[in-house]
């Protein structure tokens, strides 16, 4: 048991530190002075986000990128708020032009991915970049994209996402958490064996997309058209890259409370069992195994007096292999966290993972105003 342990934890050690090794290789030098070439479609699905929008519509009318050169598709989600009024409101004030607000037409089972669906019945060319009304676009985010495509060709590209920061505990836990994802995700992408991205930064070729026919495959999952879409376009052959620099960096709001969170991360946890990747599998089962040993070895070191050396050794070389991580992410994302506030979120960590893990096996979760089997 105690080897077992000892195993796992250095499995992840050696995992966390190799996709912290690569994120840390990606050039993040300011981009190229080409010209703008790419076209491309941006699709915002929203839903009850009256409070978000008047935000998002500045953000996108100050985008630099020449506006013959993207489109904006808005799909309603059957807001019950005043979110659609306030939409076409905040567009005339600010003079967007290349903008148009859809209903979603229900073209597939889940909410996010039928809204998708519905702006790209109006996208033959050029490139997909999907992002989530919550968030803040920053202006060059097209050219880094652009610059990308035309040195790379690539299928899809990746962007990083950061979490705004704010006070309370649990939105600090938050910052940390998405920041290691973030720090693993895209440096799967420089191991060449991309596992995650995420749809508040996301860009694809509309015409890989369709004719992968990606959507279609996982309509039916409320969750995942990130991964499952960089699933299928990876297992095709396309080519698939990531930009990671800091001014390509969307910044997105963390959930308000205890609560919300486990609602979101149930939802999150819904869709791993839809994985193809072996990969990312494994990787997901190493996580909760690593951090279900810290757990129960705090349990035995109560009990057997002999397994307290093994107690420390192993949190000590989590801990310290998190800490790594999460300095990686700190260099690049700038946060302004200090060094009491990662070493309180680590400590939390494994007790909080285990037990969103364990929700997710069974029950329901909530997302928008609905309720959701998982």
């Amino acid at each position: 048991m105690i080897f077992f342990g000892l195993l796992i934890v250095l499995i992840y050690l050696a995992a966390m530190l190799f996709y912290a090794f690569k994120f840390k290789t990606f050039n993040t030098s300011q981009r190229g002075s080409i010209d703008a070439q790419t076209h491309f479609s941006i699709l915002i699905p929203f839903r009850n986000e009256a409070e978000n929008l008047p935000q998002l519509l500045k953000c996108l009318s100050e985008l630099n990128y020449p506006q013959h050169l993207f489109q904006i598709f808005l799909v309603d989600d059957h807001s019950e708020d005043d979110s659609h009024n306030i939409c076409l409101k905040y567009i005339e004030k600010l003079s967007l032009k290349n903008v148009r607000v859809l209903e979603n037409q229900n073209l597939a089972t889940s909410p996010k991915k039928s809204a998708i669906l519905t702006a790209l019945e109006y996208v033959n060319t050029g490139y997909v970049v999907t992002t989530d009304a919550d968030c803040l676009l920053p202006e060059d985010w097209l050219l880094y994209f652009d610059n990308c495509i035309q040195q790379t060709k690539a299928d899809l590209i990746a962007g990083p996402v950061r979490m705004i920061e704010e006070n309370s505990f649990w939105q600090k836990f938050q910052v940390l958490d998405l920041m290691s994802l973030q720090v693993i995700g895209l440096g799967s992408f420089n191991a060449k064996t991309p596992l995650m991205c995420n749809a508040a930064n996301l860009a694809y070729n509309a015409k890989t997309l369709k004719s992968l026919n990606a959507f279609e495959k996982h309509q039916q999952h409320i969750s995942g058209d990130d991964i499952f879409t960089l699933e299928a376009i990876h297992k095709a052959g396309k080519i698939v890259k990531a930009v990671v620099h800091l001014e390509a960096t969307i910044w997105t709001k963390a959930q308000q409370d205890f609560k919300e969170l486990t609602q979101q991360r149930i939802r999150w946890a819904s869709k791993a069992k839809h994985y193809q990747s072996q990969k990312l599998i494994g990787l997901g089962v190493l996580v909760f195994l690593t951090n279900l040993i810290l757990v129960l070895s705090l349990g035995l070191a109560f009990v057997f007096e002999g397994f307290k050396f093994w107690f420390w050794l192993l949190w000590v070389l989590k801990i310290t292999t998190d800490f790594v991580v999460l300095y990686v992410g700190k260099q690049f994302f700038k946060t302004g966290m200090c060094s009491k506030d990662y070493l309180l979120m680590l400590l939390i960590y494994p007790f909080a993972n285990v037990y969103f893990a364990l929700l997710s096996f069974g029950g329901k979760f909530n997302w928008k105003g609905r309720a959701y089997k998982v």
